[in-house]
């Protein structure tokens, strides 16, 4: 574990005690925020302006939603809370998977169909932490899955989860876009 896991599951702590704190507008607001991301990320795709505009939108009618047709529940009932931090979580989770996944893919120049994800030409001070993550390598397994379940590098046992996750979370085949050549 190093400090980008550390700061990573920190996401989803700080998520889930927050949509506890909300009660069951932590549910929805987690929940709807958990949904709308495959959605946002294939808006994003086209055109990066529409995919942030969309997530300020989604999320404001999340909150909107939340605080206005949903009643905070009683203040001593544990419930509540519980369910909150349920969406939290998975607002955190959906946030960390997508951050994981998110880190663009390095070519080899040598051999272009060589690819590393991570990538080796971060800043010294971020690639070791980076390619020592628990948390990226899993990134790597769900970015990359339909590549590695290809070579039959995938247990059996998390091949269901993989796909769902690679579905939910990649847009396109992010290793087939080639570099921009330079304009002569």
């Amino acid at each position: 574990m190093t400090w980008v896991d550390a700061a990573l599951l920190l996401i989803v702590a700080a998520t889930t005690a927050v949509a506890a704190e909300r009660r069951l507008a932590g549910l929805v607001i987690g929940v709807g925020g958990a949904l709308a991301l495959r959605p946002l990320l294939a808006l994003a795709q086209l055109q990066p302006w529409l995919g942030l505009v969309g997530a300020l939108v989604v999320g404001l009618a999340l909150a909107l939603l939340g605080r206005h047709l949903l009643p905070t529940g009683p203040r001593s009932a544990w419930w509540p809370r519980f369910v909150g931090g349920v969406g939290g979580a998975a607002l955190g989770i959906a946030i960390v998977v997508t951050l994981v996944t998110a880190l663009p893919i390095q070519r080899n120049p040598v051999e272009p169909g060589l690819i590393y994800y991570p990538p080796r030409d971060l800043p010294p001070a971020l690639q070791r932490a980076v390619s020592d993550s628990t948390l990226v390598r899993f990134g790597r397994s769900v970015l990359l899955f339909p590549l590695l379940d290809a070579q039959d590098a995938v247990p059996a046992g998390e091949r269901q989860a993989l796909s769902l996750l690679h579905a939910w979370t990649v847009v396109g085949e992010p290793w087939r876009v080639q570099a921009a050549q330079p304009n002569p």
